[in-house]
Parts: C-alpha cells; sequence; structure tokens
C-alpha cells in the first residue's frame, strides 16, 4: 500500500490527504470507512509506527544492497502518524 513518492509524509496523511484513491483501489475503503477504524481503535498508533519505520529500514537496505538509491536526499521518514529523522 505504501508504495507512494510520498515518504516524508506519515501513512495517515498519504491515506487521507495525498492519495486517497490508492488507497480506495488497494483495500476497497475510503477515507471516511479509514476515519471509522481509526475511531474505533483498529490501529495500535506504536505498533503501526514501528512497522512502518521496521519497513523503511528494510526496504532501503534492500535497494541499496542491489544498487538502488530510490529518494537521494530524503532527511525524513513518515511513519503511520509522525515523522522521523532518516538518520
Amino acid at each position: 500500500m505504501y508504495l507512494t513518492d510520498f515518504r516524508e509524509n506519515t501513512l495517515k496523511d498519504v491515506i487521507t490527504k495525498l492519495e486517497p484513491g490508492l488507497f480506495l483501489t488497494v483495500t476497497g475503503l475510503t477515507v471516511k470507512d479509514f476515519h471509522l477504524l481509526v475511531s474505533l481503535k483498529v490501529f495500535n498508533t506504536e505498533q503501526m509506527n514501528q512497522a512502518v519505520f521496521a519497513f523503511r529500514r528494510y526496504e532501503d537496505a534492500s535497494l541499496h544492497y542491489t544498487g538502488i538509491e530510490s529518494h537521494i536526499g530524503l532527511r525524513s521518514y513518515g511513519l503511520y502518524d509522525t515523522v522521523v529523522a532518516k538518520e
């Protein structure tokens, strides 16, 4: 789902503001549905942030291993609902 060029933005922002059409296509859920799930506390924020961060690190390491630097100059990662420095 998080295949986007908006790597410095939070996943919540990508879903609700930047690429809601992609979210609908991939999940079949609307932004309204997403907000309902968030309000029902379906997502554990801490675990979601950790999972997105781990994915980012694994993805970058895998791409670097193959010689690909996909986002040159990227200084921060957007996680689920927060942004952290890349280094």
